[in-house]
């Protein structure tokens, strides 16, 4: 073997290690929101930060409820999920325990602040005239026991908050005469321009902060519009369990909001709010040849710039699903290109052709261990292969997008390491896989934002 291919070796595996994860970037699934007002836990004037995502119960029809001309949370449980995983971006306090026990005594949330101070929060989803007096009990267990002990500093005084729709005048009272540190907050649910938010005010210093709520008013079956025929005409080209995932998905585009439309052409058919030029897109099925291909318009790099782009999605319709890369329109020539010659790769191999000189070999060392590795291919598919394999490693580094073949190779290549050398090998495309909700979820989201 040349020296060009054992340099190529060194460089594929220098960072490989049995037993372990390869070194390097993964993708991340965290999503930036917009800044929102955050509120200062010691009643300080509200600022602004980038606040954490709420991934919990996204888009959940039973999150919210309408009594009357008021919308609520379903329940006192709904509203202390959602608080517990916005406290950062509220309070600016980092969450320690939810529902915790102690002196037989149930806290709803707990969590630390600045200099290991402890906050103690009580929520209500109806006024409550013993508030004053749970949160007190809890104090004193909380005193006793001193759990955290780690993370808490307990010669710090204790703040204790009541977050409930109102106040009964008897809890100002208590509050008056108290000598421990109590925090008033009424929230509120918004309605405005078909969005939601939580909307705390402290009592005394009439401070406000909100935070949006990841809900959408529930629609029925009859405001679907008929399927039109240029949609029609692509389900005819699928298997009946993808016909069937394709209207899941149109469905739940539709019926996410009353502005989303559904705009056909000739071999596509997109899902936005309209066909004005500053007009909003979220989704996109197009015709392919044989297939159908899902476009959604989600964040460049994998979900973690705060731009907005065109990503071509690979999925199985089931369930799996990948960002495949970027495109500014059509089905995306250079994709198409890049997944037909990783294919050739793949279908050579399984297929055996040796050639002339009766396959390829290369010699790789693991730690101070030599082993030798065959390919059923020729000289030059195996240096292609070999090239492809680099790159595709890199580029997982890089946390760039993959290709679904790109993905199979590395699996493939993963697979022949370990049959040689009887050690398990992990590598980064094992963290590519994405939910399609989540995607679907994701680009909603994105396209509520920007609406």
């Amino acid at each position: 073997m040349d020296g060009k291919a054992r340099e190529a070796i060194a460089f594929l595996w220098k960072s490989q290690k049995p037993d372990s994860v390869i070194l390097g970037l993964k993708p991340n699934n965290s999503h930036q929101n917009p800044p929102l007002l955050r509120f200062s836990a010691s009643g300080a004037k509200a600022q602004q930060q980038s606040p954490l995502s709420y991934r919990s119960g996204m888009f959940d029809g039973h999150l919210l409820q309408k009594n009357g001309s008021e919308w609520g949370f379903v329940n006192e449980e709904a509203l202390e999920n959602f608080l517990y995983q916005n406290l950062g971006q509220l309070f600016d306090i980092t969450p320690l325990a939810q529902q915790y026990n102690v002196e037989s005594q149930r806290c709803d949330i707990l969590a630390v602040g600045d200099r290991k101070k402890l906050f103690v929060l009580e929520l209500k989803n109806a006024e409550d005239r013993g508030i004053v007096q749970q949160l007190t009990r809890y104090y004193d267990a909380l005193l006793e026991d001193k759990p955290f002990g780690d993370r808490v500093d307990y010669d710090k005084p204790v703040q204790l908050i009541a977050i409930a729709p109102s106040f009964h005048r008897d809890n100002f009272t208590d509050k008056k005469y108290h000598t421990l540190d109590f925090q008033f907050l009424e929230f509120s649910v918004i309605e405005s321009r078909d969005k939601f938010y939580l909307r705390l005010r402290d009592v005394d210093s009439d401070t406000v902060s909100q935070v949006k709520i990841p809900y959408q008013k529930p629609k029925t079956d009859l405001d679907l519009p008929p399927i039109p025929p240029a949609l029609a005409k692509l389900l005819n080209k699928c298997e009946p369990s993808q016909q069937q995932k394709i209207l899941e998905i149109r469905e739940k585009l539709l019926l996410f909001d009353n502005r989303m439309q559904e705009i056909a052409s000739a071999n596509s058919i997109k899902y936005g709010n309209g066909t004005a030029k500053n007009s909003k897109f979220c989704a996109e099925f197009m015709a392919y040849k044989d297939e159908i291909i899902l476009f959604l318009w989600i964040p460049y790099k994998m979900g973690e710039s705060p731009r907005i782009g065109r990503a071509r999605i690979w999925t199985d319709w089931q369930d799996r699903a990948l960002i495949e890369g970027y495109v500014s329109r059509g089905v995306g020539t250079e994709i198409n290109r890049a997944k037909r010659n990783i294919q050739r790769i793949i279908d050579a191999i399984q297929k055996g052709d040796r050639g002339t000189y009766g396959g390829f070999h290369w010699d790789g060392y693991i730690g101070n261990k030599l082993y030798r590795i065959s390919l059923p291919v020729t000289k030059v598919m195996g240096e292609k292969y070999f090239r492809e394999a680099r790159r595709i490693r890199n580029d997982a580094r890089k946390n760039k997008a993959l290709l679904y073949e790109e993905i199979e190779l590395e699996k493939m290549n993963n697979k022949m390491w370990e049959i040689e050398t009887n050690i398990k090998f992990s590598s980064q495309v094992e963290n590519y896989d994405r939910s399609l909700e989540s995607l679907l979820d994701l680009a909603l989201e994105k396209w509520s934002d920007r609406v």
